[in-house]
């Protein structure tokens, strides 16, 4: 029984070490590709035309998937080898650390929050 607990703390471990260096991956590309663009400077400057603009796009993706999905038909291995794909997955992930980063940063806020009314 100690050896499957030792087990599964390395495992653990391995993968705290794997997403660590794929968040370290998706960081040193935004550098690159952004280099000093700050989004968060030009939603704060202008808020209304960046929810537009998510609006717009969120429908955007939302129409071009359900087009694929039309022309597709309806062959249900086919939606099951698309679920499985290599860019499904990377957005899944995606959006996992997407996540993980929202909630720190509004877990963050709260705390200054907190300790400024002390």
């Amino acid at each position: 029984m100690t050896d499957i607990n030792q087990r599964k703390t390395r495992l653990k471990d391995d993968l705290e070490l794997l997403e660590g260096s794929f968040e370290n991956r998706i960081t040193k590309l935004q550098k690159k590709v952004f280099g000093s663009y700050k989004p968060s400077v030009i939603i704060k400057k202008k808020p209304f035309q960046a929810v537009g603009l998510a609006i717009i796009t969120g429908f955007a993706i939302g129409l071009a998937r359900k087009k694929k999905h039309k022309s597709s038909g309806t062959d249900h291995e086919n939606t099951e080898s698309e679920s499985l794909g290599f860019s499904s997955l990377l957005l899944d992930e995606v959006k996992r650390i997407a996540a993980r980063r929202t909630a720190t940063y509004i877990s963050e806020l709260i705390e200054k929050k907190m300790s400024q009314d002390d």
